[in-house]
Protein backbone atom coordinates (compact mmCIF):
# COMPACT_ATOMS: atom_id res chain seq x y z
CA UNK A 1 0.00 0.00 0.00
CA UNK A 2 1.31 3.22 -0.61
CA UNK A 3 -0.65 5.07 2.46
CA UNK A 4 2.60 4.54 4.40
CA UNK A 5 4.71 5.97 1.96
CA UNK A 6 4.71 9.77 2.31
CA UNK A 7 5.25 12.18 -1.02
CA UNK A 8 9.01 11.87 -1.54
CA UNK A 9 10.35 15.84 -0.69
CA UNK A 10 11.71 16.10 -4.20
CA UNK A 11 8.44 16.19 -5.67
CA UNK A 12 7.55 19.27 -7.96
CA UNK A 13 10.52 20.85 -6.70
CA UNK A 14 12.19 21.27 -9.95
CA UNK A 15 11.39 24.82 -10.91
CA UNK A 16 11.42 24.31 -14.39
CA UNK A 17 9.08 21.25 -13.89
CA UNK A 18 6.50 23.13 -12.47
CA UNK A 19 6.32 25.95 -14.87
CA UNK A 20 6.03 23.35 -17.58
CA UNK A 21 2.48 22.01 -16.33
CA UNK A 22 2.09 25.12 -15.41
CA UNK A 23 2.18 26.04 -19.32
CA UNK A 24 0.13 23.08 -20.03
CA UNK A 25 -2.73 24.52 -17.92
CA UNK A 26 -2.47 27.96 -18.93
CA UNK A 27 -2.43 27.00 -22.59
CA UNK A 28 -6.08 24.63 -22.00
CA UNK A 29 -7.13 27.80 -19.84
CA UNK A 30 -6.52 29.65 -22.70
CA UNK A 31 -8.39 27.63 -25.64
CA UNK A 32 -11.26 27.95 -23.20
CA UNK A 33 -11.89 31.23 -24.90
CA UNK A 34 -10.57 31.14 -27.91
CA UNK A 35 -13.34 30.45 -29.73
CA UNK A 36 -13.97 34.00 -30.04
CA UNK A 37 -10.97 34.91 -31.87
CA UNK A 38 -11.25 32.37 -34.85
CA UNK A 39 -14.79 30.34 -35.33
CA UNK A 40 -13.70 26.72 -34.29
CA UNK A 41 -14.13 24.38 -31.82
CA UNK A 42 -11.17 24.66 -29.10
CA UNK A 43 -13.32 22.97 -26.52
CA UNK A 44 -11.19 20.07 -27.12
CA UNK A 45 -7.71 21.31 -26.63
CA UNK A 46 -9.22 23.06 -23.57
CA UNK A 47 -10.21 20.06 -21.90
CA UNK A 48 -7.70 17.98 -23.07
CA UNK A 49 -4.96 20.00 -22.27
CA UNK A 50 -6.00 20.43 -18.60
CA UNK A 51 -7.70 17.10 -18.14
CA UNK A 52 -5.29 14.66 -19.75
CA UNK A 53 -2.06 16.02 -20.56
CA UNK A 54 -1.76 18.16 -17.17
CA UNK A 55 -3.82 16.04 -14.83
CA UNK A 56 -3.11 12.75 -16.16
CA UNK A 57 0.79 13.68 -16.00
CA UNK A 58 0.54 15.08 -12.68
CA UNK A 59 -1.71 11.37 -11.53
CA UNK A 60 1.16 9.50 -12.80
CA UNK A 61 4.14 11.50 -11.38
CA UNK A 62 1.98 11.59 -7.66
CA UNK A 63 2.03 7.73 -8.51
CA UNK A 64 5.93 6.96 -9.12
CA UNK A 65 6.22 9.13 -5.80
CA UNK A 66 10.17 9.46 -7.01
CA UNK A 67 12.11 12.89 -7.11
CA UNK A 68 11.89 12.85 -11.07
CA UNK A 69 9.29 11.88 -13.29
CA UNK A 70 10.09 8.80 -15.26
CA UNK A 71 10.75 8.40 -19.32
CA UNK A 72 7.32 7.07 -19.38
CA UNK A 73 5.78 9.79 -17.44
CA UNK A 74 7.34 12.86 -19.85
CA UNK A 75 6.18 10.10 -22.50
CA UNK A 76 2.51 10.49 -21.82
CA UNK A 77 2.57 14.33 -21.56
CA UNK A 78 4.14 14.22 -25.07
CA UNK A 79 1.94 11.30 -26.49
CA UNK A 80 -1.46 13.01 -24.96
CA UNK A 81 -0.55 16.35 -26.29
CA UNK A 82 -0.74 14.43 -29.26
CA UNK A 83 -3.71 13.24 -28.87
CA UNK A 84 -5.60 16.64 -27.90
CA UNK A 85 -3.85 17.97 -31.14
CA UNK A 86 -5.21 14.99 -33.65
CA UNK A 87 -8.39 15.21 -31.73
CA UNK A 88 -8.91 19.01 -32.08
CA UNK A 89 -8.03 18.28 -36.28
CA UNK A 90 -10.61 15.45 -36.24
CA UNK A 91 -8.16 12.82 -37.42
CA UNK A 92 -9.37 10.43 -35.13
CA UNK A 93 -7.95 7.04 -36.08
CA UNK A 94 -4.55 8.30 -35.08
CA UNK A 95 -5.68 9.49 -31.82
CA UNK A 96 -7.20 6.18 -31.00
CA UNK A 97 -3.80 4.34 -31.49
CA UNK A 98 -2.32 6.56 -29.12
CA UNK A 99 -5.19 6.33 -26.81
CA UNK A 100 -4.83 2.81 -26.13
CA UNK A 101 -0.31 3.36 -26.53
CA UNK A 102 -1.53 6.20 -23.54
CA UNK A 103 -3.53 3.34 -21.53
CA UNK A 104 -0.67 1.07 -21.40
CA UNK A 105 1.78 3.35 -20.76
CA UNK A 106 -0.50 4.06 -17.33
CA UNK A 107 -1.54 0.80 -17.16
CA UNK A 108 2.28 0.50 -16.51
CA UNK A 109 3.09 2.67 -13.97
CA UNK A 110 -0.56 1.14 -12.30
CA UNK A 111 1.24 -1.94 -12.11
CA UNK A 112 4.17 -1.26 -10.19
CA UNK A 113 1.89 0.49 -7.17
CA UNK A 114 -0.90 -1.41 -7.36
CA UNK A 115 -2.01 -5.06 -8.29
CA UNK A 116 -2.84 -5.51 -11.85
CA UNK A 117 -7.01 -6.89 -10.19
CA UNK A 118 -7.74 -3.83 -8.37
CA UNK A 119 -9.20 -6.79 -5.61
CA UNK A 120 -7.46 -3.87 -2.95
CA UNK A 121 -10.54 -1.72 -3.48
CA UNK A 122 -13.06 -4.37 -2.47
CA UNK A 123 -11.09 -4.84 0.94
CA UNK A 124 -12.19 -3.18 3.78
CA UNK A 125 -8.51 -2.97 5.06
CA UNK A 126 -7.44 -0.46 2.04
CA UNK A 127 -6.91 3.04 3.23
CA UNK A 128 -9.59 5.71 1.57
CA UNK A 129 -6.61 7.66 0.20
CA UNK A 130 -5.21 4.60 -1.73
CA UNK A 131 -8.61 3.46 -2.69
CA UNK A 132 -9.06 6.95 -4.46
CA UNK A 133 -5.75 7.08 -5.62
CA UNK A 134 -5.90 3.89 -7.65
CA UNK A 135 -9.44 4.54 -8.60
CA UNK A 136 -7.77 7.66 -10.39
CA UNK A 137 -4.84 6.06 -12.47
CA UNK A 138 -7.23 2.84 -13.41
CA UNK A 139 -9.75 5.27 -14.52
CA UNK A 140 -7.50 7.32 -16.21
CA UNK A 141 -6.37 4.24 -18.66
CA UNK A 142 -10.08 2.77 -18.85
CA UNK A 143 -11.61 6.01 -20.16
CA UNK A 144 -8.61 5.68 -22.16
CA UNK A 145 -9.34 2.97 -23.59
CA UNK A 146 -12.98 3.57 -23.79
CA UNK A 147 -12.46 6.66 -25.87
CA UNK A 148 -10.10 4.71 -28.70
CA UNK A 149 -13.79 2.70 -29.17
CA UNK A 150 -15.57 5.22 -29.33
CA UNK A 151 -13.53 6.86 -32.08
CA UNK A 152 -13.02 3.64 -34.01
CA UNK A 153 -16.88 2.67 -33.41
CA UNK A 154 -18.09 6.16 -34.60
CA UNK A 155 -15.38 6.61 -37.87
CA UNK A 156 -14.93 2.75 -39.01
CA UNK A 157 -16.70 0.25 -37.07
CA UNK A 158 -20.26 1.80 -36.76
CA UNK A 159 -20.82 -1.60 -34.44
CA UNK A 160 -22.70 0.70 -32.12
CA UNK A 161 -25.75 3.39 -33.42
CA UNK A 162 -25.95 6.10 -30.44
CA UNK A 163 -25.98 9.81 -30.61
CA UNK A 164 -24.87 10.47 -27.29
CA UNK A 165 -22.16 7.75 -27.93
CA UNK A 166 -19.52 10.64 -28.90
CA UNK A 167 -15.88 12.06 -27.99
CA UNK A 168 -17.41 15.15 -26.87
CA UNK A 169 -18.85 12.95 -24.02
CA UNK A 170 -16.14 11.09 -23.28
CA UNK A 171 -13.75 13.14 -23.48
CA UNK A 172 -15.12 14.47 -20.40
CA UNK A 173 -14.63 11.06 -18.48
CA UNK A 174 -10.68 12.48 -18.34
CA UNK A 175 -12.05 14.77 -15.59
CA UNK A 176 -12.69 12.33 -12.63
CA UNK A 177 -9.81 10.40 -12.83
CA UNK A 178 -8.61 13.87 -11.38
CA UNK A 179 -11.29 14.33 -9.31
CA UNK A 180 -10.68 11.09 -7.96
CA UNK A 181 -6.95 12.27 -7.06
CA UNK A 182 -8.37 15.16 -5.22
CA UNK A 183 -9.86 13.55 -3.35
CA UNK A 184 -7.52 11.50 -2.29
CA UNK A 185 -5.27 14.48 -1.46
CA UNK A 186 -8.49 15.41 0.73
CA UNK A 187 -8.63 12.71 2.48
CA UNK A 188 -4.79 12.63 3.43
CA UNK A 189 -5.52 15.31 5.84
CA UNK A 190 -7.91 13.60 7.47
CA UNK A 191 -6.55 11.36 10.75
CA UNK A 192 -7.14 7.52 10.10
CA UNK A 193 -10.71 7.07 11.64
CA UNK A 194 -10.72 4.70 15.07
CA UNK A 195 -14.37 4.15 15.00
CA UNK A 196 -15.87 2.20 12.75
CA UNK A 197 -18.22 4.10 11.85
CA UNK A 198 -16.17 6.59 10.52
CA UNK A 199 -14.23 3.90 8.81
CA UNK A 200 -17.59 2.85 6.95
CA UNK A 201 -18.76 6.08 6.37
CA UNK A 202 -15.70 6.76 4.16
CA UNK A 203 -15.85 3.61 2.27
CA UNK A 204 -19.09 4.56 1.63
CA UNK A 205 -18.67 8.02 0.01
CA UNK A 206 -15.55 6.33 -2.27
CA UNK A 207 -18.02 3.38 -3.46
CA UNK A 208 -21.08 5.98 -3.85
CA UNK A 209 -18.85 8.41 -5.65
CA UNK A 210 -16.96 6.21 -7.68
CA UNK A 211 -20.12 4.56 -8.94
CA UNK A 212 -22.53 7.57 -8.89
CA UNK A 213 -20.44 8.86 -11.61
CA UNK A 214 -20.48 5.56 -13.35
CA UNK A 215 -24.14 5.22 -13.61
CA UNK A 216 -24.90 8.91 -13.90
CA UNK A 217 -22.71 8.44 -17.54
CA UNK A 218 -24.77 5.41 -18.49
CA UNK A 219 -28.21 7.63 -17.97
CA UNK A 220 -26.97 9.90 -20.39
CA UNK A 221 -26.23 7.35 -22.91
CA UNK A 222 -29.30 6.29 -22.29
CA UNK A 223 -31.26 9.64 -21.91
CA UNK A 224 -32.95 9.05 -18.63
CA UNK A 225 -33.91 12.14 -17.52
CA UNK A 226 -35.48 11.25 -14.24
CA UNK A 227 -33.18 8.66 -13.45
CA UNK A 228 -30.59 11.25 -14.28
CA UNK A 229 -31.73 13.37 -12.11
CA UNK A 230 -32.31 10.96 -9.22
CA UNK A 231 -28.53 10.32 -9.54
CA UNK A 232 -27.40 14.25 -9.66
CA UNK A 233 -29.46 15.01 -6.61
CA UNK A 234 -28.06 12.03 -4.51
CA UNK A 235 -24.43 12.76 -5.65
CA UNK A 236 -25.25 16.25 -4.84
CA UNK A 237 -26.24 14.63 -1.05
CA UNK A 238 -23.35 12.92 -0.95
CA UNK A 239 -20.45 15.50 -1.75
CA UNK A 240 -22.41 18.12 0.84
CA UNK A 241 -21.83 14.90 3.59
CA UNK A 242 -18.15 14.57 2.12
CA UNK A 243 -17.84 18.77 2.87
CA UNK A 244 -19.16 18.37 6.22
CA UNK A 245 -16.90 15.30 6.98
CA UNK A 246 -14.18 17.18 6.08
CA UNK A 247 -15.06 20.59 8.02
CA UNK A 248 -14.78 18.15 11.19
CA UNK A 249 -12.78 15.87 10.49
CA UNK A 250 -10.01 17.72 8.17
CA UNK A 251 -6.92 18.45 10.36
CA UNK A 252 -6.51 22.41 10.95
CA UNK A 253 -3.68 23.09 8.36
CA UNK A 254 -3.38 25.70 5.40
CA UNK A 255 -4.17 23.17 2.90
CA UNK A 256 -7.47 22.51 4.55
CA UNK A 257 -8.34 26.25 3.71
CA UNK A 258 -7.94 25.24 0.16
CA UNK A 259 -9.08 21.87 -0.23
CA UNK A 260 -12.41 22.97 1.73
CA UNK A 261 -12.70 25.73 -1.11
CA UNK A 262 -12.29 23.08 -3.32
CA UNK A 263 -14.97 21.25 -2.12
CA UNK A 264 -17.70 24.03 -2.26
CA UNK A 265 -16.49 24.26 -5.77
CA UNK A 266 -17.50 20.86 -6.24
CA UNK A 267 -20.88 21.20 -4.33
CA UNK A 268 -21.95 23.97 -6.02
CA UNK A 269 -21.21 21.96 -9.57
CA UNK A 270 -23.68 19.57 -8.23
CA UNK A 271 -26.80 22.29 -8.04
CA UNK A 272 -25.40 23.61 -11.53
CA UNK A 273 -25.65 19.89 -12.31
CA UNK A 274 -29.31 19.38 -11.27
CA UNK A 275 -30.08 22.92 -12.84
CA UNK A 276 -29.22 21.95 -16.11
CA UNK A 277 -30.79 18.44 -16.00
CA UNK A 278 -34.23 20.37 -15.22
CA UNK A 279 -33.36 23.24 -17.53
CA UNK A 280 -32.94 21.08 -20.59
CA UNK A 281 -36.73 20.00 -20.18
CA UNK A 282 -37.93 23.99 -21.06
CA UNK A 283 -36.54 25.09 -24.46
CA UNK A 284 -37.20 28.88 -24.03
CA UNK A 285 -35.13 29.07 -21.03
CA UNK A 286 -32.87 26.26 -22.36
CA UNK A 287 -32.34 28.59 -25.42
CA UNK A 288 -31.00 31.96 -22.77
CA UNK A 289 -29.36 30.03 -20.12
CA UNK A 290 -28.32 26.70 -20.96
CA UNK A 291 -25.08 27.42 -22.47
CA UNK A 292 -24.26 30.02 -19.50
CA UNK A 293 -24.91 27.27 -16.99
CA UNK A 294 -23.38 24.67 -18.67
CA UNK A 295 -19.81 26.80 -18.72
CA UNK A 296 -20.54 27.69 -15.10
CA UNK A 297 -20.73 23.88 -14.33
CA UNK A 298 -17.41 23.26 -16.29
CA UNK A 299 -15.27 25.69 -14.61
CA UNK A 300 -16.44 24.99 -11.42
CA UNK A 301 -15.48 21.93 -11.86
CA UNK A 302 -12.66 21.79 -13.91
CA UNK A 303 -10.95 25.01 -12.32
CA UNK A 304 -12.53 24.86 -9.31
CA UNK A 305 -12.68 21.58 -7.16
CA UNK A 306 -10.07 19.81 -10.07
CA UNK A 307 -7.51 22.53 -9.70
CA UNK A 308 -7.63 22.73 -5.90
CA UNK A 309 -6.27 19.63 -5.46
CA UNK A 310 -3.61 19.70 -8.16
CA UNK A 311 -2.56 22.96 -6.94
CA UNK A 312 -1.90 21.32 -3.68
CA UNK A 313 -0.12 18.14 -4.55
CA UNK A 314 1.97 20.08 -6.96
CA UNK A 315 3.09 22.59 -4.24
CA UNK A 316 3.05 19.55 -1.35
CA UNK A 317 6.58 19.92 -0.23
CA UNK A 318 6.24 23.70 -0.07
CA UNK A 319 3.32 24.01 3.18
CA UNK A 320 2.79 26.28 4.87
CA UNK A 321 2.87 29.02 2.09
CA UNK A 322 3.22 32.45 2.88
CA UNK A 323 0.34 33.79 1.35
CA UNK A 324 -2.85 35.08 2.31
CA UNK A 325 -5.17 32.03 1.63
CA UNK A 326 -8.58 34.14 2.18
CA UNK A 327 -7.23 36.64 -0.24
CA UNK A 328 -6.15 33.98 -2.76
CA UNK A 329 -8.91 31.36 -2.01
CA UNK A 330 -11.54 34.40 -2.78
CA UNK A 331 -9.51 35.61 -5.76
CA UNK A 332 -9.92 31.66 -7.59
CA UNK A 333 -13.68 32.20 -7.08
CA UNK A 334 -14.30 35.41 -8.75
CA UNK A 335 -12.42 34.27 -11.49
CA UNK A 336 -14.25 30.96 -11.89
CA UNK A 337 -18.06 31.74 -10.80
CA UNK A 338 -18.09 35.21 -11.78
CA UNK A 339 -15.83 36.33 -15.19
CA UNK A 340 -14.73 32.86 -16.92
CA UNK A 341 -18.71 32.05 -17.79
CA UNK A 342 -18.99 35.67 -18.79
CA UNK A 343 -15.91 35.39 -20.89
CA UNK A 344 -17.43 32.65 -22.75
CA UNK A 345 -19.06 35.54 -24.40
CA UNK A 346 -17.18 38.56 -24.03
CA UNK A 347 -13.86 38.76 -25.66
CA UNK A 348 -12.86 41.96 -23.25
CA UNK A 349 -14.01 40.23 -20.31
CA UNK A 350 -12.61 36.97 -21.42
CA UNK A 351 -9.02 38.83 -21.35
CA UNK A 352 -9.73 39.95 -17.67
CA UNK A 353 -10.10 36.88 -17.04
CA UNK A 354 -7.05 34.84 -18.27
CA UNK A 355 -5.59 38.22 -16.66
CA UNK A 356 -7.25 37.28 -12.97
CA UNK A 357 -6.61 33.55 -13.71
CA UNK A 358 -2.56 33.92 -14.24
CA UNK A 359 -2.85 36.42 -11.28
CA UNK A 360 -4.25 33.31 -8.97
CA UNK A 361 -1.67 31.25 -10.07
CA UNK A 362 1.04 33.89 -9.75
CA UNK A 363 0.18 34.53 -6.45
CA UNK A 364 -0.14 30.52 -5.59
CA UNK A 365 2.87 29.66 -6.47
CA UNK A 366 5.19 32.53 -5.17
CA UNK A 367 7.92 31.73 -3.34
CA UNK A 368 8.13 31.22 0.07
CA UNK A 369 10.60 33.84 1.89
Amino acid sequence: MIHDQPVHPQFFREYRLRLLILSVMVAGFLFGFADQVSNRNFERLHIFLFNLCSGGFVILYHTENTAQPSPRAYGFLVLSFCYAVFAFFKLYLPAAVISVILAFVVESIRMQKFPFVPLDLFSARTPIIDKFHHASILCLSISLIIAAFVVVNNDALHWIANRNLTLNLFFLGYSFPLSLMAMSVMFSFVDEARSPALQWLQHFFFWFVTLGVVVFFVFILKEMMSAKFIIASALFVVVAMMLAFFVRYGRAVQQKQFLLSGMCFLLFTGITGVIYIVLAQFPGPYQTWGRLLLNSHAYLALYGWSLSGMLVLIRWNDFPLQVNSIWVIGLHWITLSVMAPLGKTNLVVAILTISLYLYFLSQFFQRNR
